[in-house]
């Protein structure tokens, strides 16, 4: 089964876990940590979400930061087999990850999502510019 899990500093995990489900509607499959909010070390939170995985179960771990703790600590659990890790979590990404089919899951889609979503970064000011631009006089913002 597909598992998706988003890990990052504070209380991000949680924020755009709901987005998601407000978008999508309740995910089972889609957990959270929120690391560094209480008095349980981040890894001993990780470990414990691991362990409750079946050998069969695919495991897409979002991270915030790459080269952050969190993403860090979560390098430790590459080794195992089906797990796959994405620093750097945006909405869009994790919106298209979360829409995937089991079957459709792979290092080479995974690596086509994440492509894509960095086209979703856009500097609006500049965008709005071009339009501005290229657009009739009776163009409107």
């Amino acid at each position: 089964m597909k598992k998706i899990l988003v890990a990052t500093h504070a209380r991000f995990a949680e924020g755009i876990v709901s987005s998601t489900n407000l978008i999508l509607g309740e995910q089972e499959n889609l957990h959270f940590i929120n690391a560094y909010t209480d008095e349980t070390p981040f890894n001993e939170k990780l470990e414990a979400f691991i362990t409750k995985l079946d050998e069969q179960d695919t495991l897409i771990v979002f991270t915030d930061i790459f080269g952050g703790s969190v993403n860090q600590t979560t390098l430790g659990y590459l080794n195992r087999e089906n797990v796959y890790l994405i620093s750097g979590v945006n909405l869009p990404v994790l919106l298209e990850v979360v829409m995937l089919g089991e079957d459709q899951i792979n290092e080479e889609k995974l690596k086509e999502i994440v492509n894509t979503s960095r086209e979703q970064i856009i500097f609006a000011n500049g965008e709005i510019n071009k339009m501005k631009e290229n657009a009739d006089d009776d163009f409107d913002l």
